[in-house]
């Protein structure tokens, strides 16, 4: 029986007001929520595999579609073949521009314990320009509605990819796939050239709305799953626009002589598959400094850690420059040496274009 991956927001990462709770006595089409505000309090998307017999998550569907493997949502641990649907259906708009309205679904566990009919959760759909609700921001429920059921009427593939939060971005390590945000200084992380390799330092740059509009040089590029082929990245990946990633084939030999060679994000933007996007809530970049610079996975796909050459740029706030040159040294690296020992041939936006 096929398997699929639903992203979740947990309920215990949910805000809810002016009404009870997700759960409630109108729980099988969500009416008690109708005029209400929900608040997505962080990103800590949870990831949840279903065995199905079909292509849909629906509701009361009373045998084919369980928990594939013991899975722990909002602290409580459910055994494999547990049942679980989508009870309600909910549209939520963003009250200071109603014209952005997104689509989300209750995760309902069909288990007598801890409670039967609960709301474990909330799983989406992105709103027409491709983006997921913004965290911190209050939205309305503005319609309610009984779960899908039926061949076609909830296709997992609409929302099996979980929001393109830089901040969720999995980077593969020799534990599996970890978020980027978990990771820690002397945790190992898979290379591409040296196997695992110890986490030198992982820092932040967070810029607001206010700081992309004033700057949107720095707008993220959104690189939607399976535009680089072979079905990568296996999940939407959200870059900055100069974060390289590592593209190969007889047509990188033939324009640069090198069968694989590093190329800025924003190189490959020019269609659907990958875009600049406007983020409402900002964003966070984060940076991953090893030993030497490598090429790592991050949803599948290969990038590049940091580079110190990313220092010598003069966009760069001062004081992260000054406490990356520190952390560099002590790395064994001179900074004198900054901008040499690159992974890979460093394709310039314009030559990544031409690759593109």
């Amino acid at each position: 029986m096929p398997f699929y991956t639903v992203w979740m927001l947990e309920k215990l990462n949910i805000t809810v007001t002016g009404a009870g709770d997700l759960d409630g006595n109108t729980q099988g089409d969500g009416s008690h929520l109708l005029g209400a505000s929900i608040t997505l309090d962080n990103d800590s998307w949870k990831q949840t595999s279903i065995q199905d017999n079909d292509p849909d998550f629906e509701d009361n569907d009373s045998t084919q579609q369980w928990l594939d493997g013991a899975q722990t949502i909002n602290g409580v641990t459910y055994a494999s073949g547990t049942r679980v649907e989508a009870e309600y259906r909910l549209v939520l708009r963003d009250p200071a521009d109603p014209t952005r309205e997104w689509i989300v679904y209750a995760y309902n566990i069909n288990n007598s314990s801890p409670a039967y009919a609960t709301i474990e959760g909330l799983v989406f759909l992105p709103d027409a320009d491709g983006n997921f609700p913004p965290i911190g921001t209050p939205l309305t429920v503005a319609d309610t509605s009984e779960g899908p059921f039926g061949l076609g009427s909830n296709p997992y593939l609409n929302f099996e990819n979980p929001p393109c939060f830089t901040l969720g971005t999995l980077i593969d390590t020799p534990a599996g796939p970890r978020r980027i945000e978990t990771l820690v200084p002397g945790d190992l992380v898979l290379t591409r050239d040296h196997g695992p390799q110890p986490l030198r330092w992982i820092g932040k740059t967070r810029l607001t709305a206010a700081d992309l509009r004033a700057a949107p040089h720095h707008r993220p590029v959104r690189i939607s799953a399976g535009a680089l082929g072979d079905g990568l990245p296996l999940r939407p990946l959200t870059l900055s626009p100069q974060h390289r990633l590592l593209i190969s084939g007889w047509r990188a030999e033939l324009l640069f002589g090198e069968v694989e060679v590093l190329v800025p994000a924003l190189a490959l933007v020019g269609d659907r598959a990958a875009r600049v996007t406007d983020l409402p809530e900002g964003v966070v970049y984060l940076h991953l400094l090893f030993d030497h610079h490598e090429v790592i996975s991050a949803e599948g796909a290969e990038v590049e850690s940091l580079l110190p050459d990313w220092l010598t740029r003069e966009d760069i706030p001062p004081a992260l420059r000054a406490e990356l040159i520190d952390l560099v040294a002590n790395t064994g690296h001179e900074t004198e040496q900054l901008g040499k020992g690159a992974a890979r041939s460093c394709l310039t936006l314009r030559e990544g274009r031409l690759l593109a």
